[in-house]
């Protein structure tokens, strides 16, 4: 029986093994330019689906998905949510830069032998609008409330002890007036316990998924037809938009524990990220525990900008801190109490400083585990 168990491990190990080698080559393989170059910066679409939740992996910087576990795994490497115990509900709100707001909710439970299953919406607000023309440049006193929202289903389950593998199908809408963008984007990630000194590994694909492009009343006209009889009407003429494509990462990820006591320890964690619209980041973080009660956290990142020689094609990469919005240091705090015999509530908090022409990012989560 034993021989049996171990052979079955292995190979659920294997499977998982080759579905990431596949979902990795094929996450590849439609990113049309080298991923990585700065060429390709704004010519992606759904960005909402970048924007990080849960003020544990934001304070750390996006280094998590080695060890992401619960609700905020669904985010950072759906196959964190293998590790959920019961029910586990979380919300989270931030207060984004230019005066935009992001508001999360997720539940998962532990649905036996069949794995763990989230549901989850984040909805970014960018607030009101004043909508102007080449006519009326200072307003024609109609505003508007562009929203951009991102349902996900995740379902994540342990193979092996030592393996998860889990996926998030995510629903993509984004409505600015009577016009609206839909897709559908796929995440796959797998966490490896290496059974030493808290040693895990993360591999995260996220973002994949077709074209999308904006559709409505907006896009037609009433115009008259040159060619047309003069004594005819206007005619409704409609345009449609460029599509986008939805912005593609592969983040490999790890973290081990530094050092260890009866009351505390201390983690060290760290991340490649490749982006299929940016430059590639580099990113680390330490996170300090006192009890399962209280953490402290704090992260660094930064990016490889690439330039490209107009004369001879060739492409350069130089590493600087942070990116376009961020200056790279990241901050946090987390208290958990228990509730009872068996619940448990986590409140936790994040501060990302952002470049001088934007306000700081602050994140505040509540979690609760019962």
């Amino acid at each position: 029986m034993l021989r049996m168990k171990n052979a079955i491990g292995s190979g659920a190990a294997r499977f998982l093994v080759l579905v990431l080698v596949v979902v990795t080559s094929a996450s590849l393989l439609t990113t049309k330019a080298r991923a990585g170059s700065d060429e390709r910066k704004g010519t992606a679409g759904a960005m909402e689906l970048q924007i990080p939740i849960g003020a544990r992996g934001t304070a750390l910087g996006g280094t998590v998905g080695s060890d992401a576990s619960g609700i905020e795994a669904m985010f950072w490497n759906p196959a964190g949510l293998a590790n959920t115990s019961g029910t586990e509900a979380l919300f989270t709100h931030t207060n984004y830069f230019a005066d935009m707001k992001i508001n999360y909710m997720g539940i998962a439970t532990k649905a036996g032998g069949f794995g763990t299953v989230g549901l989850a919406a984040k909805v970014l607000s960018i607030g009101d609008v004043i909508v102007t023309t080449e006519q009326a440049p200072d307003g024609t006193g109609e505003i508007i409330d562009p929203t951009f929202a991102v349902m996900g289903l995740s379902w994540g389950k342990a193979f092996t002890d030592r393996v998860n593998f889990g996926t998030t199908v995510n629903y993509v809408r984004e409505a600015i007036v009577n016009n609206t963008a839909n897709g559908v984007g796929f995440d796959f990630g797998v966490q490896y316990d290496a059974g030493w000194k808290g040693l895990h590994f993360g591999l995260a694909v996220k973002n994949i998924g077709g074209s999308m492009k904006f559709t409505g009343p907006g896009f037609e006209e009433l115009a008259r037809d040159p060619n047309a009889d003069p004594n005819a009407g206007n005619r409704t003429v409609s345009f449609s938009s460029a599509g986008f494509e939805m912005p593609t990462t592969i983040a490999l990820s790890g973290s081990g524990v530094v050092t260890r006591n009866n009351a505390s320890q201390l983690v060290a964690l760290a991340a490649f990220q490749n982006n299929g619209f940016s430059g590639d980041q580099l990113r680390g973080g330490l996170e300090w525990g006192y009890k399962n009660m209280f953490a402290l956290r704090g992260s660094y990142f930064g990016t490889f900008n690439g330039t490209t020689d107009q004369t001879t094609g060739e492409e350069t990469f130089k590493f600087g801190s942070g990116d376009d919005i961020y200056e790279g240091v990241a901050l946090g705090a987390g208290v958990t109490t228990r509730l009872g015999d068996a619940s448990r509530l986590g409140v936790d908090l994040s501060w990302r400083p952002t470049k001088a022409q934007f306000d700081d990012i602050v994140e505040f989560s509540v979690r609760m585990n019962f």
